[in-house]
């Protein structure tokens, strides 16, 4: 047998409320308040009562729903925004559509187009590279839309992003504070402005500290980025730190490491960029520079709100900050009489750290033989330094 179809007036009776405020409860044209909304919430889950989103168009000429574009839907980052943009839009009463650019400027273009045959309420987009799709810019009267991340002009729209340069600089300051003089940059895509940005800051520290900074571009994809940084290692003098400039290369580094037998942090240290519980489950914690993905996400969502209620004016740029949490995947080091002499013929054999009274001898090769000694009262554990999240507003 075939279901009847639940109406508005049947959630209506059932929650002995006028089909206006179900209405408003459900489209959230009006105010309700928080006794009412949950009666009629609860009468329409018991209906099993479905909203008629295409009915609810044709009457009110406006959708409720919220469109979504990102570069890479199995980045951690980029799946983080999204689920908490859903959650906000479903308290407002609003459904989301998401698409994905796989980093690919004419994907981009498809995707944007199907996104904007939907007639969306508004739109956050996460650009795959620095350049604003033109698509959106002719549309921007249209469709009210927020950039987030990847924002190379932050004039044709309301924009959300983090201090990049700040967040490459606090990770570059903690290793160049416990001692390492050299430090290799892993980066995904060197075309992208945040890459650039953290590689600017990180340098600009390092380079205080009087010490080395290399760099190498491994692309966005972790496999073949591993691949890519195990040629580079290698090739090349081996570094005491490695700063990972993304999720992507973060696991792209700890693959290549694990194929080459070196342990963190006593061969190599290693900071990541973006923090996430696996990163603290690990048996040992890394240190990470922290997004504040949760703030990313609603600022995004309230500035798209009140241009979808109809503000004008010029756009606005908000800039959140970073945190740097330190666990116990970078160590101190002793720093030689001259960095030189540390890493004499391609190694780094002269340079000694001590880990709860492990003392590792490094070879050339990169391996780690452990010398045991006695631990030191007070070692061990995880070290841990936060930053506030805070805005830094442009307009």
């Amino acid at each position: 047998m075939v279901r009847r179809v639940v109406s508005i007036k049947d959630v209506a009776k059932q929650a002995g409320v006028s089909t206006a405020t179900v209405s408003n409860v459900f489209n959230g044209t009006k105010p309700v308040s928080a006794d009412l909304a949950k009666r009629v919430r609860e009468a329409a889950e018991e209906l099993r009562y479905e909203v008629n989103r295409a009915a609810s168009h044709l009457r009110s000429g406006r959708t409720r729903v919220v469109t979504i574009l990102v570069p890479d839907l199995s980045d951690p980052f980029f799946i983080s925004i999204i689920t908490e943009v859903e959650s906000l839009a479903r308290l407002s009463g609003y459904e989301i559509i998401v698409g994905n650019s796989a980093d690919d400027a004419d994907i981009e273009e498809s995707r944007l187009n199907a996104l904007m045959a939907w007639q969306p309420a508004g739109m956050i987009v996460v650009p795959c590279t620095d350049t604003i799709p033109a698509r959106l810019v002719a549309n921007k009267n249209e469709i009210p839309f927020v950039l987030v991340d990847r924002v190379g002009d932050a004039t044709i729209a309301d924009s959300i992003v983090i201090d990049n340069e700040d967040g490459g600089a606090i990770a570059a300051k903690h290793l160049s504070e416990i001692g390492h003089r050299d430090v290799l940059m892993v980066a995904s895509d060197m075309g992208l402005l945040p890459i650039r940005q953290r590689i600017s800051g990180a340098q600009k520290e390092i380079k205080q500290f009087g010490g080395v900074a290399r760099l190498v571009e491994v692309g966005p994809e972790p496999t073949q980025a591993s691949k890519t940084l195990e040629c580079w290692m290698a090739r090349n003098r081996l570094p005491t730190a490695i700063f990972a400039l993304t999720t992507m290369t973060t696991l792209a580094t700890l693959t290549c490491l694990a194929k080459r037998r070196m342990q963190i942090p006593e061969n190599v240290s290693l900071v990541g960029f973006d923090d996430y519980p696996w990163m603290r489950a690990r048996r040992t914690a890394l240190t990470a520079v922290g997004q504040p993905s949760v703030e990313i996400s609603r600022a995004a969502w309230d500035r798209l709100t009140v241009r979808m209620d109809g503000e004008q004016g010029e756009p606005r740029a908000t800039v959140l900050t970073c945190t740097l949490e330190i666990r116990d995947s970078t160590l101190p080091i002793e720093v030689p009489d001259s960095l030189e002499n540390a890493t004499d013929g391609g190694g780094r054999g002269k340079v000694r750290r001590r880990r709860n009274g492990i003392q590792p001898a490094v070879g050339k090769d990169g391996t780690g033989v452990e010398k045991r000694g006695r631990k030191r009262p007070g070692q061990g554990g995880s070290r841990k330094t936060k930053r506030t999240p805070a805005f830094r507003v442009s307009e």
